[in-house]
């Protein structure tokens, strides 16, 4: 990372209200890309000149949505997950009001989840993942 370039966060959730709200919370110190679909998250991703996927589009780090219509939080973290393995490691951080355990959240390659009204602790564990 050169100088004075801030650090990317991909916010992936089908609510503008989520989406302007994490958006406001990190954008004074972070690059920040919203999405309003896991699709349209692949699409930001992807490389649309060659139409491969190349994760030409880099983030340091994705907060996602899990319970999103067509494409879910977990589908994501899975796609991300497979180019994390040609790729630079990109963290996802999955936000739900699901009930999700530790083992399903790590088995599709989430760094952590949260609950959507635990923000702060979301912020601390980006601020945590961003500073790595």
């Amino acid at each position: 990372m050169s100088l004075g370039m801030k650090k990317r966060i991909l916010i992936v959730d089908d609510s503008p209200v989520v989406l302007a709200q994490l958006s406001d919370d990190f954008s004074e110190d972070y690059d920040v890309v919203t999405a309003e679909s896991g699709e349209e998250a692949v699409e930001i991703l992807e490389d649309p000149v060659r139409g491969e996927i190349c994760f030409s589009n880099q983030f340091d780090l994705i907060i996602t949505d899990l319970m999103m219509p067509g494409m879910s939080g977990f589908d994501l973290a899975d796609y991300v997950r497979k180019r994390n393995k040609v790729n630079k490691f990109t963290p996802v951080i999955l936000l739900t009001t699901e009930k999700v355990s530790k083992e399903e959240a790590r088995k599709h390659g989430c760094a952590a989840y949260f609950s959507k009204t635990d923000k702060k602790r979301l912020i601390a564990m980006a601020i945590i993942l961003l500073s790595l």
